[in-house]
């Protein structure tokens, strides 16, 4: 379920517009809470949402490379005003090892952060959550290094000032595209709101609209320089190519 205001646009619709090549798909916890009377949907659930991918040509040549990625482990914090995971993660296990199930059988990559990251706790490595359950920022580093390794293997050797000014530019580029998909108020959008008129007879839609393809090319513009600084190299964004405002 994904609650969106009327309008929104559905998943397949976002991903045609991006031209995804890859869909990581993070899944399992929410559905979790059903405990093990709710893994006969949840696998069929998922296994549909893997067959329907398969069916469909985001970037208009074939469909794309997918990987299911399990949650995390919940991090006992050792915290009297919160719980410790114990019962959290019997739960977790019987979804994680579905996923596992379902991705084999659906010819997808699965990335167990469940058993990944427990070892990071056993390590010592933690606290890697605010709250057991959501990672701090220390966490996204880490765990985003599990995947990469669960994706493509161990990593090679990475120069800190090149990595930083790869880092930066994505938080960047993260910022617009934020901007323009959880925009502050989409019922005024593309919602019920959208169709109200004002000056001139402009509609919230006409105006809005605009300013969130302004952000869709500041969005563009962001990720070349992404691909810059991957490479070694940077570069400066320049965002006059962006689209006028609806005066």
């Amino acid at each position: 379920t994904r609650l969106r205001s009327q309008g929104f646009g559905s998943p397949d619709q976002h991903l045609t517009m991006q031209k995804a090549d890859v869909v990581l798909a993070f899944f399992g916890y929410n559905e979790s809470f059903a405990g093990e009377a709710g893994l006969p949907k949840f696998r069929d659930d998922l296994a549909g949402y893997l067959k329907h991918l398969a069916g469909q040509k985001y970037n208009g040549k074939g469909a794309p490379r997918v990987a299911l990625v399990s949650p995390i482990t919940h991090e006992n914090l050792k915290d009297p005003g919160l719980p410790d995971g114990a019962a959290n993660n019997a739960r977790l296990g019987l979804y994680a090892a579905a996923m596992a199930e379902v991705a084999r059988a659906g010819g997808a990559a699965f990335v167990d952060l469940l058993g990944s990251s427990a070892r990071l706790y056993a390590e010592g490595r933690g606290p890697l959550t605010i709250n057991g359950i959501h990672l701090n920022e220390r966490g996204d580093r880490l765990v985003s290094e599990l995947i990469e390794q669960a994706l493509f293997g161990a990593p090679p050797a990475r120069e800190s000032a090149s990595l930083e000014r790869t880092r930066q530019a994505v938080l960047d580029k993260n910022f617009h595209w934020y901007q323009r998909y959880r925009t502050t108020d989409g019922f005024s959008i593309f919602g019920g709101r959208g169709g109200l008129k004002f000056v001139n007879g402009q509609t919230n839609q006409e105006v809005a609209m605009r300013e969130l393809q302004v952000l869709d090319v500041m969005t563009e513009n962001r990720d070349r320089r992404i691909w810059a600084a991957a490479k070694g190299g940077d570069l400066k964004v320049d965002d006059t190519n962006t689209p006028d405002f609806i005066p």
